[in-house]
């Protein structure tokens, strides 16, 4: 037992120093982020039309209710994801992680043009939500996998001492996709009349989803598995269960306790910003659907300038310092951003909805190495997707509903920034009982 610990530990030094060094592939990046690129879109494009898709499967007279009724369905993606982390994250720890991330694609691009053909309500009655529903869990099931399985990719391609701004390009294809789908779903609104969105306009984002997943997998076809992990597969390493591993005692739970604290942070403001905004500005600011859409925009090209200074000040200043100061803007700015929403134009609610793109930014320009850096390379698939799938199914993907839940049941337009502020609480306690992990070599 001692001579192979001893061979693995001097196989391993070079691959460490190797990587430290290593600029990463730009082909890395882009295969990691394209599968991630088409997920976002997707989930954009349903909460940015969300109006819309509450008229074709949910016709009621009650406008609020058909929008609740659609924010429902748009979470059971996120109910889907802790799911998606048991199938696929012990997958992507036993087979690789350029094989787990080729079938995710092909799972989400089939189930995202599957959606842009349903039928409305109209035509096919209650089956139409029931397979709209159904379709979305098919798609929070392989959301469950890509996020994780990318960041992985890219980040054991990263350098140790660059791991948080090169993993930040992550996040930046995340909002890109994210603006892209803002920009589609306004220029639909803009130039369709209400009957030709609800007859087919809706469809069209659905349906782009399949030449960009066609060259997605193409791309990740390509690519040479991770450094790391062929490492840990050369060396016999791997884990027999890594599910058994994370959940199956205390030490597991720590990691993803740890790496909850700092998914907690980036989630809600994320899902406020992109899914639930929309339909709040309209309603509850008085602006248009076109407008909103606009204004939107302009906060996630602000949030894209965010992330990548965030991912250099986490390599620099370390995780736990990000985390604070995640913490402490979001405390600092919620309840200012939403009044700042309710002034009325165009210029002010914008500045508040860069205030919440603020705080995203910084939380996706951080997010990534520090779950990394919690969990072994034999079980980190698996920790990091359940970890996340957990956090996105509880809190965030309900974040649309709750919110709009709140302004229905209060009667106070600003109580989204209540939800906005609770969330980041543990993470302030959390944060002082945490290790600092920047500027190392990810565990194996």
């Amino acid at each position: 037992m001692t001579g192979t610990a001893e061979k693995s530990s001097l196989n391993s030094l070079p691959l460490v120093e190797e990587q430290a060094a290593r600029p990463i592939p730009k082909n890395v990046l882009v295969a990691g982020s394209i599968g991630t690129f088409v997920e976002y879109f997707d989930l954009v494009t349903f909460g940015a039309l969300a109006s819309v898709m509450a008229a074709v499967f949910f016709p009621s007279s009650n406008e609020t209710a058909g929008i609740l009724q659609t924010f429902a369905v748009f979470a059971l993606a996120f109910v889907a994801r802790p799911l998606g982390g048991l199938l696929w994250g012990p997958i992507g720890d036993r087979i690789g992680r350029k094989r787990t991330l080729a079938a995710i694609i092909i799972v989400m691009t089939g189930a995202t043009v599957m959606t842009g053909i349903l039928p409305s309500f109209a035509m096919a009655g209650i089956w139409a939500p029931t397979m709209l529903a159904l379709l979305r869990f098919v798609q929070g099931i392989s959301a469950g996998g890509e996020f994780p399985g990318a960041a992985l990719f890219i980040g054991e391609y990263s350098q140790n001492k660059r791991r948080a701004f090169q993993t930040s390009f992550l996040s930046i294809a995340v909002m890109g996709s994210q603006l892209v789908a803002l920009l589609v779903a306004t220029l639909l609104v803009s130039t369709l009349s209400a009957e030709a969105m609800q007859s087919w306009g809706w469809r069209i984002p659905f349906l782009i989803a399949l030449p960009m997943g066609g060259i997605g997998l193409y791309i990740r076809g390509r690519l040479e598995e991770t450094p790391v992990f062929d490492n840990i597969e050369q060396e016999g390493a791997k884990s027999r269960s890594p599910l058994k591993a994370v959940v199956g005692n205390v030490a597991g739970w720590k990691m993803m306790g740890r790496a909850t604290l700092f998914n907690l942070p980036v989630q809600v403001p994320g899902f406020l910003l992109m899914t639930f905004m929309p339909s709040y500005l309209t309603k509850s600011a008085g602006l248009s659907s076109g407008g909103a859409l606009v204004c939107i925009s302009i906060a996630v090209v602000v949030m894209i300038v965010v992330q990548p200074i965030a991912g250099l000040a986490s390599d620099r200043f370390g995780r736990r310092p990000m985390l604070f100061a995640c913490v402490v803007v979001t405390l600092v700015s919620a309840y200012p951003a939403f009044a700042l929403i309710q002034m009325g134009g165009y210029v002010l609610p914008t500045l508040g909805l860069i205030l919440i793109a603020i705080v995203h930014g910084m939380g996706t320009g951080t997010q990534v190495p520090p779950v990394l850096e919690s969990f072994p390379t034999r079980i980190r698939y698996t920790g990091f997707a359940l970890s996340m799938g957990l956090i996105v199914s509880v809190i965030a993907g309900p974040t649309p509903y709750i919110a709009q839940w709140l302004v229905s049941t209060t009667g106070n337009v600003y109580s989204p920034a209540w939800l906005l502020m609770a969330v980041v609480v543990p993470s302030a306690i959390g944060a002082f009982f945490i290790s600092e992990t920047s500027n190392r070599p990810l565990p194996e």
